[in-house]
């Protein structure tokens, strides 16, 4: 109560002090003109000033408002009783009653988040009623009290053109100049505001992108100002700079602050109304002055409006960019704010951390559960980070950690351990959780970094298992026990795509006359090693590997036949695709453009397809398919007969050339329901014009077999090992 009385007494004579001195202030700078031979204010600042001092003390600004008018009144007046207190009345019961109403409609706080928060009201308000009801109090005074000539024409004694110059020049005080008031007097009452306001409103309008700018910008309407205000007339300033400095504002509130625009506005009116020479040269007419007064006040609310619409659609820009790069239940930034950052800091150290068991606990409790889990991590290991570290939300099980700082895999030990060590609850119940993290180098944009989150997403599960730390290192030579076999090997097909280390083999398919293709096989080298089929196909399947596989094999395909070129449409090669290949969405694009640029007709090429691929459901594959088709490319089904294929879906099959699996073939003199079933596939295919080849023929008797069941083409050791295309040169 005792510090409330104190407050209230020392808001009283601030007020009262600024009263004293901002009054008499305003009123000797407010800027004059003659209309009907009677002087005229063009803008009458005490009712600035008066509402700044309300907008910074509210009900406290009351009295020192009514001292100070009645003693700056005293003062240049010296009016008897009744009008002394006629005039005080008609300057500030209608302010008084105005500011009242604002606060009945705005709330306690209708002096806060000026100048753009609920702008319309204080502008219909303060702007336009307040003044208004100044000047009518005035009129009806004036016909009941007798004033000094100097005041007469200001209580309704002037014509009406006065009058409404007189109301003008009222509005022009309300809406230009009061933020001219409000900012000085709050940086005086609070120094702090003063840097709060630079940091906030003008030091981003110098930041490195808008610093040009707003200097050039800044110095041009210093140069117009000073021109329109020179003590020299001329009829053509008035007509063609005036309309510039409004363009030069409408110009300026896409880059600049809404208080700057304010203020360099409100100091440009101040000063184009007091040296009005040059401003108002031309304007011969009392009409024409109105309607220029018109003019500012229209521009003024314009500008208001702008600034609160640019404010708006700014804030809304940056809020809808936070939401789209944050996970909206944990409120941790996600994949693409990740992007962001990796083009910020290209190269980056990242950890994944895995929580076993939390998809089945989240089965359990709920997704709100995991979400509770995930915040608790991040909250609890955020005392552990270095400065610019920060945790990012991953899909399933996981959190993406950002590391900068040193000793990166002890300070990854230490947080597996605080977290193996700690327990996490969820409704007083304790959830079993199991830590295990991985880390490596984050590298590339787009699909390669997605690729490189797979990968630390499938060893950090596997660290899970022991409370591990694992690494994804690219190094070959140096190998710990954070680095399993299975990343070693990814490590090794990783540098084989980067290198090139691509080695094309064929294995011929020929019919009966011994005419046909080659079949294209792969072996990939690194350090003069070679890596079979058998062990580098599963790690480019497990770790998304497949389209950029599949691409660097066509083009060494296409840059041997484009060395080696024959006539003729008939085919030479088939090439094998990974099951995801074909469910990239612009893969039939960038295949039909390789092939455009190496010259090379599809027709001889065959696209060999697993029956997954070719019996997809997917949108993207088909049409896939259906586009490499209709270019000319044929489509073998490779393995056949052992997985999704049936012979009720062989007669809706989108296929040129059916392989059948070697299982069938193998065996297929001893057992007969092997040869039953090639005989009947190749009945069906002819029945649907498909070309059918048969794989894993070794022996002469195989081959009569296979040809009188009606096998079109054969693949096999019998008809030739897989060779380096290299030697076909």
């Amino acid at each position: 109560m005792k510090y409330s009385k104190y407050s209230a007494v020392r808001k009283f004579f601030l007020a009262l002090i600024l009263c004293l001195v901002v009054i008499p202030v305003s009123r000797f700078i407010s800027p004059l003109t003659l209309v009907d031979d009677s002087e005229v204010y063009l803008a009458w600042l005490p009712l600035s000033a008066m509402l700044a001092i309300f907008l910074l003390f509210g009900r406290h600004g009351i009295l020192p408002i009514i001292i100070g008018f009645a003693l700056v009144n005293e003062a240049f007046f010296h009016l008897p009783l009744a009008e002394a207190l006629m005039l005080l009345f008609c300057q500030l019961f209608s302010v008084l009653l105005i500011c009242g109403v604002v606060r009945w409609q705005l709330g306690s706080r209708w002096r806060h988040g000026l100048p753009n928060k609920d702008m319309g009201v204080r502008i219909l308000w303060l702007g336009f009623i307040a003044p208004i009801g100044i000047k009518a109090s005035m009129y009806i005074a004036g016909a009941w009290f007798n004033y000094p000539v100097n005041l007469s024409n200001f209580f309704g004694a002037g014509s009406v053109i006065y009058s409404i110059i007189d109301i003008q020049s009222l509005i022009c005080a309300a809406l230009i100049f009061t933020m001219l008031f409000y900012y000085p007097l709050r940086m005086i009452l609070n120094p702090r505001f003063t840097r709060a306001l630079w940091l906030r409103s003008f030091k981003p309008c110098f930041f490195r992108e808008n610093r040009v700018f707003t200097l050039c910008w800044l110095i041009s309407l210093a140069a117009l100002v000073a021109i329109l205000c020179a003590p020299y007339k001329s009829d053509y300033i008035a007509g063609y700079l005036v309309p510039v400095i409004f363009i030069l504002f409408t110009f300026g509130i896409s880059r600049l602050s809404s208080t700057l625009i304010s203020l360099t506005w409100g100091v440009s009116a101040f000063l184009l109304l007091a040296y009005n020479d040059n401003f108002l040269h031309g304007v011969r007419s009392d009409y024409s002055l109105a309607f220029v007064m018109s003019v500012l006040i229209s521009f003024t609310i314009c500008i208001l409006y702008m600034t609160r619409v640019f404010n708006r659609s700014e804030w809304l820009k940056g809020r809808w960019e936070k939401q789209a790069m944050s996970d909206p239940l944990t409120g941790l930034p996600n994949l693409r704010a990740l992007e962001l950052q990796m083009e910020q800091q290209p190269n980056s150290v990242v950890c994944c951390l895995h929580m076993k068991n939390l998809e089945f606990l989240s089965r359990h409790f709920g997704l709100m559960m995991r979400v509770h889990v995930k915040r608790s991590v991040t909250r609890e290991l955020q005392p552990l980070l270095h400065k610019g570290e920060r945790f990012f939300q991953l899909p399933g099980s996981e959190l993406l950690l950002m590391l900068n700082g040193p000793e990166i895999l002890s300070r990854l030990h230490h947080i597996l351990d605080y977290l193996n060590s700690r327990r996490i609850f969820w409704n007083s119940a304790a959830l079993d959780i199991e830590f295990g993290a991985s880390w490596g180098e984050l590298q590339g944009s787009g699909e390669e970094l997605h690729q490189t989150l797979g990968q630390l997403s499938w060893l950090s599960e596997q660290a899970s298992a022991e409370h591990q730390v694992l690494a994804l290192t690219n190094s070959l030579q140096v190998v710990t026990d954070q680095t399993t076999e299975r990343v070693l090997q990814l490590n090794k097909v990783k540098r084989a795509l980067s290198e090139n280390g691509i080695v094309l083999y064929g294995q011929p398919i020929v019919n009966a006359e011994g005419d046909g293709y080659q079949e294209v096989l792969t072996r990939l080298v690194v350090d003069g090693e070679f890596i079979t089929p058998d062990l580098f196909i599963p790690v480019i399947a497990q770790f998304n590997l497949g389209a950029r596989f599949d691409m660097q094999v066509i083009e060494c395909l296409l840059q041997w036949m484009q060395a080696h070129p024959q006539p003729g449409d008939l085919a030479r090669f088939s090439v094998n695709l990974m099951p995801l290949t074909l469910m990239q969405k612009e893969f039939a694009a960038q295949f039909l453009a390789l092939f455009a640029r190496y010259a090379v007709l599809p027709q001889q090429v065959i696209i060999e397809i697993t029956e997954e691929q070719a019996f997809s459901n997917s949108e993207i594959s088909i049409q896939n398919i259906k586009q490499l088709r209709k270019t000319g490319f044929k489509i073998a089904i490779d393995d056949f007969g052992t997985g999704y294929a049936n012979f009720e879906r062989l007669k809706g099959l989108q296929a040129d050339i059916i392989k059948i699996d070697g299982c069938f073939v193998r065996d297929i003199l001893q057992d007969k329901q092997d040869a039953m079933i090639v005989k009947a596939i190749c009945e069906l295919a002819k029945a649907k014009s498909l070309t059918v080849v048969a794989e894993y023929v070794e022996n002469q008797a195989q081959r009569e077999l296979l040809l009188n069941a009606g096998v079109d083409y054969l693949q096999g050791y019998l008809l030739g090992k897989p060779q380096p295309l290299a030697n076909a040169e």
